[in-house]
């Protein structure tokens, strides 16, 4: 009997040591990829207006499909919430008040984090989508700048995005991704096309606004470095042929679909497209019901965009 129990303590101890190599491996693999830093990437010096159609344009995007208070709030002065074991979710304070953008923030800083993933002091973030907010024009970055200093000042102190355990777990693994680490670094975005209810300015908000979930190709599938518990994104070239444009606008201002079932709010921000215009959604519709459909979950995030 003692035997036993000197085996059982024996295999329990293995047992209690692995898991701590185990999880020590994965604090220092995503402590290192999370505290990299990016020095010699630098962000792009873009032209500002401070009138009133400019700090209008960036509103409209900030509150709407460029997604800003999606994630920071509709006072854009940050938010947490507690998804642990995954991670402690506090997403900074974007308005000039205590605890948010320091005076000498600059559309440099703003382009550095939305098109590459780097902050100010040269590290990257994980959760922000820099993999397609990278396609906002640079007029859209700039007038989503301009907002951004003309708003109120909210003070509130928010404290760093905290990983768990199963979020330096899925980070160690590249399961979730350090954004820097992965976009493509010389990708150039187009010139913004006209603003007008077209296929191609719909392809235009479409990348910056449903590609991220959808892929590339609108395929959908499990939504790269999304939360793990979301489902995965519908084909968007299939699915909408139950659609029309009024039960498309409805969906995508109320997340009811025709059925009269309701989206994951979760994972639709439903909080964003709600505040789109009725041009923007006859853009976004007229471009995507012409696309081509194609296999569910067909897209490749490492292929389409050359992830490294």
């Amino acid at each position: 009997m003692k035997n036993v129990l000197k085996w059982i303590g024996l295999g329990a101890s293995a047992l209690i040591l692995f898991v701590l190599v185990v999880f020590g491996y994965f604090h220092v693999s995503s402590s290192n990829k999370t505290s990299s830093t990016y020095a010699g990437i630098k962000g792009k010096n873009l032209y500002v207006t401070a009138d009133s159609a400019a700090i209008e344009r960036g509103k409209h995007l900030a509150h709407g499909l460029a997604g800003c208070a999606g994630c920071h709030g509709d006072d854009l002065a940050g938010m947490s919430t507690d998804m642990r074991p995954l991670a402690m979710f506090n997403v900074p304070n974007i308005t000039q008040g205590v605890g948010g953008l320091p005076p000498d923030y600059s559309v440099q800083d703003l382009d550095l984090v939305v098109r590459h993933g780097i902050k100010r002091d040269k590290t990257g973030v994980i959760i922000m989508p820099v993999y397609h907010n990278n396609r906002i024009a640079d007029e859209d970055i700039a007038a989503i700048y301009t907002y951004l200093m003309s708003a109120p000042k909210i003070n509130r102190k928010i404290e760093p995005l905290s990983l768990g355990p199963i979020g330096k777990m899925l980070v160690a693994r590249d399961q979730v991704v350090v954004m820097p680490a992965v976009v493509n670094h010389n990708f150039k975005p187009g010139a913004r096309p006209g603003i007008a209810p077209t296929a191609e300015y719909g392809k235009y908000l479409a990348e910056v606004a449903c590609m991220g979930c959808h892929a590339p190709n609108y395929s959908g599938g499990p939504v790269f470095n999304g939360d793990p518990s979301w489902p995965p994104a519908p084909n968007l070239t299939t699915k909408l042929d139950r659609y029309t444009l009024e039960s498309f606008v409805a969906l995508l201002k109320t997340g009811i679909r025709p059925d009269g079932t309701t989206i994951d709010a979760k994972a639709m921000p439903v909080r964003d497209t709600k505040n789109a215009d009725s041009l923007e959604y006859a853009a976004l519709w007229n471009y995507i019901t012409s696309l081509p459909k194609v296999p569910d979950a067909s897209a490749n995030w490492k292929d389409e965009l050359m992830i490294k």
